[in-house]
């Protein structure tokens, strides 16, 4: 391992497998979900809790029925999740020290943080030693949960920083081994989106919608292209049937040309959107790096 490795995941309803639900989630870090095989993988070292007396499974239950009865209990965030890499090169006793100490810091402002230490998959790296941190999405005080979420914890910019402190930590236990101090790599969480509101629900569903019908007249135009273009070297002795049928054939070919021309304009608007949200995107990151590097080195942790 060259680097300090952390990435962010949620834990949500609207997720399949083990992440959609925070109490399954848990049973299989600490390898006790049933119906499982954990025949490759590593094998649970240590866990715990930090924020609350509580047993895991416990608050997990609790936090989860809080988060069921929200408005948008459907697509229910119940966690988010810390995956970190521990330097190989540590001692045990050392490693788990650090996640410890990581499960204290992650639990300011009142956060719940539950973690689990993880020796290697047995079909994977045998370097790959890790710690799973779970982080409740609401603050917790006296055994309730706040009635507003912390938006502030999601923000980019915080769990950034969170995560590049993280890593300076873990660098100060290297040194005091007389290790070489490794680079921080941090990986963005892939899930993490604005969430829309009704309107916008809405709004692209009724687009969706005009675009399927707009497909389906194209098709029919088509076909009956098709047919009314062998009318035209079809013999007649009716000149006024010949006429009607020419006229026809006139006012559905301008309607084909209508219908494509609408689809065109559609596929550019479409185009154009995905072209200013990959700029957006990508003047959100070059900001992110300018204000990481005015930002100023922190000495240490708050103990």
């Amino acid at each position: 391992m060259d680097c300090v490795f952390i990435k962010a995941r949620k834990i949500s309803k609207s997720l399949k497998g083990n992440r959609g639900s925070v109490v399954n989630y848990s049973k299989y870090l600490t390898r006790e979900l049933q119906n499982v095989d954990y025949s490759e993988k590593g094998e649970i070292i240590d866990c715990g809790i930090v924020g609350t007396d509580e047993k895991t499974l416990s608050f997990w239950k609790k936090a989860e029925d809080r988060e069921n009865l929200s408005k948008r209990k459907d697509s229910a965030r119940f966690a988010k999740e810390y995956i970190l890499a521990l330097p190989h090169q540590l001692p045990p006793e050392e490693q788990n020290r650090i996640c410890k100490e990581v499960a204290e810091y992650l639990a300011k402002e009142n956060r719940v943080v539950a973690w689990y230490q993880h020796a290697p998959d047995k079909d994977g790296d045998e370097r790959n030693f890790h710690c799973h941190f779970l982080m409740s999405e609401r603050e917790y005080i006296n055994g309730q949960f706040a009635e507003k979420k912390n938006r502030t914890w999601n923000e980019k910019s915080f769990l950034s920083q969170q995560k590049k402190e993280i890593g300076q930590e873990i660098n100060r236990h290297l040194e005091r081994y007389g290790l070489e101090p490794i680079k921080i790599e941090i990986e963005d969480e892939r899930e993490t989106v604005p969430d829309k509101t009704e309107k916008q629900i809405k709004a692209e569903r009724a687009l969706k919608k005009r675009a399927r019908k707009l497909d389906k007249k194209i098709e029919l135009a088509e076909v009956k292209l098709n047919g009314l273009r062998g009318t035209i070297d079809r013999p007649t002795d009716n000149t006024r049937t010949e006429q009607t049928g020419n006229n026809t054939i006139d006012k559905q070919l301008e309607d084909f040309k209508q219908r494509e021309w609408e689809r065109a304009e559609r596929l550019r608007i479409e185009q154009a959107r995905q072209v200013a949200e990959r700029n957006a995107k990508h003047n959100q990151q070059i900001s992110k790096r300018n204000e990481n590097h005015r930002r100023p080195e922190s000495d240490g942790w708050e103990r």
